[in-house]
């Protein structure tokens, strides 16, 4: 039997694939925070410059097969709520870095894994197990560790925001799955196709968050080539590149590794953010934010070990 994990060079494009990946996530914070402009005018024009590149990646991958999937992505409930959620998250995430820390932001929104453990049997019929238990309370633990020196706070309505944004990324991957998943009497072309559906999500996601910032976005002031460039690099790379290149990683990495390399994301944005504007968390925010990454690591490792092979 080969080895489903290609060795060599497709490693290596692997390894740097989901570093990009990671290091493109991570400039949002210094990006938002680096932009004059409203929460949802950035997340406006931040979907809509990404756009485009969804869009060719979509017909490159398809080909002529276009009307069918989409079709067949648009005539499934799954899809409409996956792209929601998707941009639910997106504009909540963004919202809430121009009103809490960037750490708090990135932070509280890495307690998605949580949300998937919590709704993967009432959602996917699938069980809770002890390990997942533990995660699920180490986040709690970090949430309530955040939330200590906030109650009173400015700060209070991002960090809910932001906790909201983590629960919209949560739901995601249980749409999803559930969205490609072939009904019973499905024929062969269908299943070909549902492959396709996540792009769709995407896309469509992307759409909706340009629609709800559409009256912002026509009002748009003038701007200078700075905030331009900010811009298109949170459309195209920091959610259309990061795409892509997360896409082609997990073909070529084990998920432990995937989720390691990821896990850059929340240490490296509020990095950038403090070079860049001085921001620090508060000493709280740290603690339960690293309890919070810690716990999500921990459960996706324990389980990548666990896994028969």
């Amino acid at each position: 039997m080969s080895n489903p994990f290609p060795v060599g060079s497709s490693r290596i494009v692997g390894f740097a694939c989901v570093l990009g990946a990671a290091l493109s996530w991570s400039l949002a914070g210094i990006g938002i925070k680096s932009v004059p402009l409203s929460g949802l005018r950035i997340a406006g024009w931040r979907s809509l410059l990404a756009l485009p590149v969804i869009l060719l990646v979509l017909l490159w991958r398809v080909r002529g097969d276009l009307p069918a999937v989409l079709r067949l992505s648009l005539g499934r409930w799954q899809t409409w709520v996956a792209a929601l959620c998707y941009a639910w998250t997106m504009l909540s995430f963004v919202l809430a870095s121009k009103l809490t820390t960037a750490a708090n932001a990135i932070l509280l929104q890495y307690t998605a894994p949580m949300y998937v453990i919590l709704l993967s049997w009432p959602i996917l019929g699938e069980r809770v197990g002890l390990r997942d238990i533990v995660a699920v309370v180490g986040c709690f633990v970090g949430i309530a560790w955040f939330f200590i020196d906030q109650l009173s706070s400015a700060g209070l309505h991002g960090n809910l925001l932001a906790l909201s944004s983590g629960a919209g990324l949560g739901l995601l991957p249980l749409l999803l799955r559930r969205s490609e998943a072939p009904s019973p009497h499905c024929d062969a072309r269908t299943r070909s196709l549902l492959p396709q559906v996540p792009t769709v999500v995407l896309l469509l996601g992307n759409a909706l968050v340009v629609v709800a910032g559409f009256p912002q976005l026509v009002r748009t002031p003038s701007l200078s080539w700075t905030v331009w460039l900010w811009l298109s690099l949170l459309g195209v790379v920091q959610i259309a590149l990061a795409y892509l290149l997360y896409a082609a990683a997990v073909r070529r990495l084990r998920a432990v590794e995937c989720l390691m390399l990821a896990s850059l994301e929340p240490i490296l944005n509020p990095l950038w953010v403090a070079l860049g504007t001085g921001e620090l968390p508060s000493r709280a925010a740290v603690y339960g934010g690293l309890l919070i990454v810690s716990s999500v690591i921990s459960h996706g490792i324990y389980g990548a070990l666990r896994k028969p092979g």
